[in-house]
């Protein structure tokens, strides 16, 4: 970004020129140097969102842990059964972003802003998009189309499209990255006092990976809304809708203050952006099911499963 150039008055009739690095009032005969900041590891700010990182990766830590000693419970079979380790494990890799927006930027720590949170939450989209179109699927489109059942089974349906999703996502992240990486800026204002440093990051690299990743999430959005009257256990469409409409106004909100402030607390904000959208999903995803688990061992069971389907099939053929 350009940095505005100040002139010192040495006499009436003539200025000379400040260095990017320096500043100076109006009228002013000498320049001064301009001080530079970042947001450090050590600030306050960073130091609660980096322990909001490191608390979010302990509890998907110990959802796992409760998910697998409950592998074969309902509730864990119909929230994805072996997906949901997938999804947990790809929203702790997703957080991974959110260490390198503190400390002074270089260019690894540019790309890896980003690339952690689009390739590894694009995945749990994926997979919270083959689930949905299972559970549609099975419930109002398999007695018109069972072959294409037969053949999702086959062929492991739901992991294909999930392994495609990543290979064209880190693909399209790669390519972008290396055909137009970001770079380290400095940001000042005219008679302003400080540099920032911050990165300049190419949306255009980013624009295959960002509408890949909106696509999905619109079809995941889509699919999510089919479920609505579906038996109440099988229904985890208000969760995903909801989480979907948070991620949306978190990043409209970043968006908004990053184009018209953009300042010392941008990389602060892009990664509480990053921590919110994991915690949505986190929040309103695994943990109403962690406490049907724990205080609701009732609704667990498959005889209870059995009669809200039996229910759901004798509502539905009416």
């Amino acid at each position: 970004m350009t940095v505005h150039v100040l002139c010192t008055t040495v006499n009436p009739y003539s200025c000379i020129s400040c260095k990017e690095t320096e500043w100076s009032e109006a009228g002013s005969t000498s320049c001064n140097q301009r001080l530079v900041e970042y947001m450090p590891f050590s600030k306050g700010g960073a130091v609660v969102i980096i322990l909001g990182a490191l608390s979010f990766v302990g509890l998907t830590a110990a959802i796992s842990v409760l998910f697998v000693q409950n592998y074969k419970s309902p509730v864990v079979k119909s929230a994805g059964g072996p997906m949901c380790f997938l999804i947990l494990a790809c929203l702790s890799l997703s957080s991974l972003s959110v260490f390198f927006h503190f400390d002074k930027p270089t260019l690894a720590s540019c790309v890896l802003r980003y690339f952690p949170f689009l390739l590894f939450f694009t995945i749990c989209i994926a997979c919270f998009l083959v689930r949905s179109f299972q559970i549609v699927y099975v419930f109002k489109i398999a007695t018109k189309y069972p072959i294409l059942l037969n053949w999702w089974m086959r062929y492991h349906g739901q992991w294909l499209v999930i392994i495609v999703i990543f290979v064209v996502q880190a693909s399209l992240l790669i390519s972008g990255y290396y055909s137009a990486p970001p770079k380290t800026a400095n940001i000042s204002l005219p008679e302003s006092k400080t540099i920032t440093l911050c990165c300049d990051q190419n949306v255009q690299a980013m624009s295959g990976s960002l509408i890949l990743f909106s696509a999905l999430s619109c079809i995941c959005f889509i699919f999510s809304y089919m479920q609505k009257d579906l038996p109440k256990n099988y229904n985890e469409a208000k969760s995903i809708t909801f989480c979907l409409l948070l991620l949306v106004i978190i990043w409209i909100m970043y968006t908004t203050m990053y184009l018209l402030y953009h300042t010392y607390y941008t990389s602060a904000l892009s990664a509480l952006a990053v921590l919110s959208s994991l915690y949505s999903f986190l929040f309103w995803y695994f943990l109403p099911k962690c406490y049907i688990i724990i205080f609701q061992p009732q609704k667990n069971t498959q005889q209870y499963f059995l009669s809200l389907i039996q229910n759901y099939t004798e509502t539905f053929s009416q």
